[in-house]
């Protein structure tokens, strides 16, 4: 039976263009396997196609499938990332078909992890749980008003005002929650900080009250601590279940 075109030893994924994945190694094995993944659809079909025999039966050797392992392994060791993903790439047709899909699955549950992980880093959900204590909330809120009157005052632009105002209200939307993170918080700080700075031009009024802000919430606020992760069960199967004879004693015979 002829190869088909794009099998064989070369590697099926050559063509892919990786020259813009995300800097950040998460992001990036989440747009490496979705573009992999891509590829990799039209590639089985071609290859089931090009090695089906009369009768509907797979006579090749999931080339497809082990160029996948190979491109996934490869962007792990190279990012660096740990995980218990096993090389599988080798295995005989048999074995290799049947680990296969745990093979995916693991790829599959490490790119919903990163996802998740990404989307709450671009909400401000992830970091350093921290709780600011109650009483200072309102000496807080004070310090905001104090900076929205002045801003109000100082700065003339329409746009940069309502800017700068915006700012305000998304440091004390987190400000005001029961619990949120360093991230969330300091990271709306240096935006408020940031606008104020490119906005305005008296800055010493503001920036007096910035700096009693900071303060105020960095010594005001408590770290949260995390609940531990529980320890998931793991499935036993029925060969699992039959333990082997410990001692000659326990062989029956």
């Amino acid at each position: 039976m002829a190869e088909p075109q794009g099998l064989g030893s070369q590697m099926i994924f050559d063509e892919l263009d990786f020259s813009k994945l995300p800097a950040g190694r998460e992001a990036a094995l989440v747009e490496y396997v979705r573009a992999l993944s891509q590829e990799y659809a039209l590639k089985v079909q071609n290859d089931r196609r090009a090695y089906a025999d009369q009768n509907g039966n797979y006579e090749g050797s999931f080339e497809p499938e082990r160029s996948f392992v190979t491109a996934i392994l490869a962007f792990l060791d190279e990012y660096g990332i740990e995980s218990d993903i096993p090389n599988i790439a080798e295995l005989s047709n048999s074995d290799f078909s049947a680990h296969f899909g745990i093979f995916k699955s693991k790829v599959e549950y490490l790119v919903v992890r990163f996802s998740l992980r990404q989307r709450r880093i671009e909400s401000g959900t992830i970091g350093t749980l921290i709780s600011i204590e109650s009483t200072y909330k309102g000496e807080i809120g004070k310090l905001l008003d104090t900076i929205r009157k002045i801003v109000n005052q100082e700065v003339q632009d329409v746009k940069k005002r309502d800017n700068i105002l915006g700012k305000i209200a998304s440091l004390q939307s987190e400000v005001d929650r029961d619990q949120t993170t360093v991230d969330a918080v300091f990271g709306r700080m240096l935006d408020l900080t940031r606008v104020i700075g490119q906005s305005a031009n008296n800055l010493a009024p503001l920036m007096d009250q910035l700096e009693r802000l900071k303060k105020l919430i960095w010594d005001r606020t408590e770290r949260v601590e995390q609940l531990p992760k529980p320890d998931r069960p793991k499935l036993i199967t029925k060969d699992e279940e039959r333990e082997p004879p410990t001692s000659d004693d326990d062989i029956p015979f």
